[in-house]
């Protein structure tokens, strides 16, 4: 068996392939260490689903756009832009180390703390 974790992991999804992007490699990393210990158990591993939330950019320091997507990465009319986008930018970009504290004490908070995407992923 492999597994793909991060923004490289090319995983099929029921709206298609993942694309590289940093809001799935938690999600796959805490997946494939549960699949990992399943297995070792004698266990069936759960497949794999996920739902994209936003797609930030940034445009320098001082400006960005924030587009909000349904799971399956379309947009949705919401957006942000502007300081309102780097604020939010800035604030999830520094999200995953609060999440890996929180893994750390208890690990199986990330078999459901992640998107998974509803009938997007089915």
């Amino acid at each position: 068996q492999v597994y793909a974790i991060g923004d490289a992991a090319a995983i099929q999804q029921g709206y298609g392939v993942i694309h590289g992007t940093c809001q799935s490699g938690m999600p796959t990393g805490v997946h494939a260490a549960t699949s990992i210990v399943r297995e070792l158990d004698g266990r069936q591993p759960h497949a794999f689903r996920f739902g994209y939330l936003h797609i930030p950019v940034s445009l320098g320091r001082r400006d960005a756009v924030v587009q909000f997507t349904r799971p399956d990465d379309s947009p949705k009319r919401l957006f942000l832009t502007g300081r309102a986008a780097v604020w939010y930018k800035e604030t999830v970009s520094s999200a995953p180390w609060p999440s890996f504290r929180r893994l750390r004490i208890f690990p199986a908070l990330g078999s459901f703390a992640w998107r998974r995407g509803g009938r997007y992923t089915r």
